[in-house]
């Protein structure tokens, strides 16, 4: 009896080891909008005679990303899943007819940046962190979420 007695205390150690391993980190996404994009102003000014244009760089925030199935120019723009807590959107991919678009999304410009989803990819989501904050970047009132990630996996 003492035998068996002796193992306890081994096994339990051995589980408790096994319950408390630390889960697995996401996988690398296959395809991520960036953080930011620099926008060369590209205004037609005519100054004066002895004043010149001095064009400038301006870095523009992403703020969120929109998903078309095929060309977006035919409109088949799918809804995401919504976690409002969480801050989260999400689509889950697959058994589409055409490939999937991604659009990112910044803040101050109409336009975006577009590109194919992998056909790899399970899933693309989008996670706002700290939300509504206001303040000034680069001379423009900025509302919303502080950072957000789109990526797809």
């Amino acid at each position: 009896m003492r035998p068996v007695l002796a193992c306890l205390p081994v096994l339990l150690t051995a589980g408790g080891a096994v319950a408390q391993q630390p889960s697995r980190p996401p996988a690398p996404p296959l395809i991520a909008c960036p953080a930011s994009v620099e926008v060369m102003a590209r205004d037609e000014i005519r100054p004066p005679n002895g004043w010149e244009v001095r064009p400038e760089t301006q870095r523009h925030w992403l703020r969120g990303a929109d998903l078309f199935e095929g060309d977006p120019a035919d409109r088949v723009q799918l809804r995401p899943d919504a976690d409002p807590r969480a801050r989260r959107e999400w689509w889950d991919l697959g058994g589409n007819r055409q490939p999937y678009r991604l659009v990112c999304r910044y803040e101050g410009l109409e336009s975006g940046i577009m590109a194919a989803v992998p056909a790899s990819a399970r899933r693309c989501e989008v996670t706002s962190i700290r939300e509504n904050s206001r303040g000034m970047r680069h001379g423009r009132i900025v509302s919303g979420p502080d950072q957000v990630v789109v990526a797809c996996r």
